[in-house]
């Protein structure tokens, strides 16, 4: 049977591939995406054997990259991509009235 420590290693080791995968695109520009799903596999593995094994640290530190870099793209990236639409549509005139 499934406990939840299990679930929560898993979880745990599935955001640091998430975390650690959007890090290497950034040095890893490419086109094919199924680089990155064959990445997902090794960088899986991984993060699982550093929750299971490594000391406390080593996941705390991969954990931290993850969440940096996520955070990054959803807080920081989605707010500038808010205020640059809101600075578009008041440069041209456009009060957005008829989008409320």
């Amino acid at each position: 049977m499934i406990d939840s420590q299990f679930l929560l290693k898993v979880f745990t080791a599935a955001f640091v591939t998430v975390g650690i995968e959007e890090f290497i695109k950034n040095f890893l520009k490419t086109k094919k995406t199924w680089v990155y799903a064959l990445l997902m596999i090794p960088l899986s593995i991984g993060s699982y054997f550093s929750v299971e094994v490594l000391p406390i640290w080593v996941i705390g530190g991969l954990l931290t990259i993850g969440c940096v870099q996520i955070s990054y793209q959803t807080i920081v990236q989605g707010f500038k991509a808010i205020i640059e639409n809101l600075a578009r549509r008041i440069g041209s005139g456009d009060k957005g009235a008829e989008n409320v």
